[in-house]
C-alpha cells in the first residue's frame, strides 16, 4: 500500500465492535470523513471510496462478488490473500491516480 501521509484520526480497532463505532470518525486520504452506502454489484454496505469487489476478482477462486469461495462452493470467511494483496495495489494504483482512498490506520 502506498504510504500516504494522512492517517486515520484514531487508533486502530481490536474488534468489529470497535471498528463499528470507529466507522463515523473515519477518513479517506484527502482527510475527508468517509460515507458509507450500501452498493448493489458487491451487495454489502462500504465507504464510497473504496471500489467495487467485482473490480477485484480473486485470483484463486476467482470470486467477484462480496465474499471469496471455499472449494465446496460455500462463502469464506474472509477474502483470500492474493485477492487482498491485488486489492490494496489496486487502491494504490487509484491513490495515485488522484482518487482518494480510505486513509491508513496510525
Amino acid at each position: 500500500m502506498t504510504d500516504s501521509t494522512l492517517r486515520q484520526p484514531i487508533p486502530r480497532p481490536q474488534s468489529y465492535a470497535e471498528y463499528e463505532r470507529a466507522r463515523p470518525h473515519m477518513i479517506d486520504t484527502a482527510g475527508r470523513p468517509l460515507e458509507l452506502a450500501w452498493c448493489r454489484p458487491c451487495n454489502r454496505q462500504h465507504f464510497t471510496v473504496e471500489p467495487h469487489a467485482a473490480d477485484v476478482p480473486c485470483p484463486r477462486c476467482k470470486a467477484t462478488t462480496g465474499r471469496c469461495t471455499r472449494p465446496s462452493g460455500h462463502e469464506a470467511d474472509a477474502w483470500h490473500k492474493d485477492r487482498l494483496d491485488a486489492f490494496y495495489a489496486f487502491c494504490d494504483a487509484l491513490e495515485s491516480a488522484g482518487h482518494p482512498q480510505v486513509a491508513r490506520w496510525p
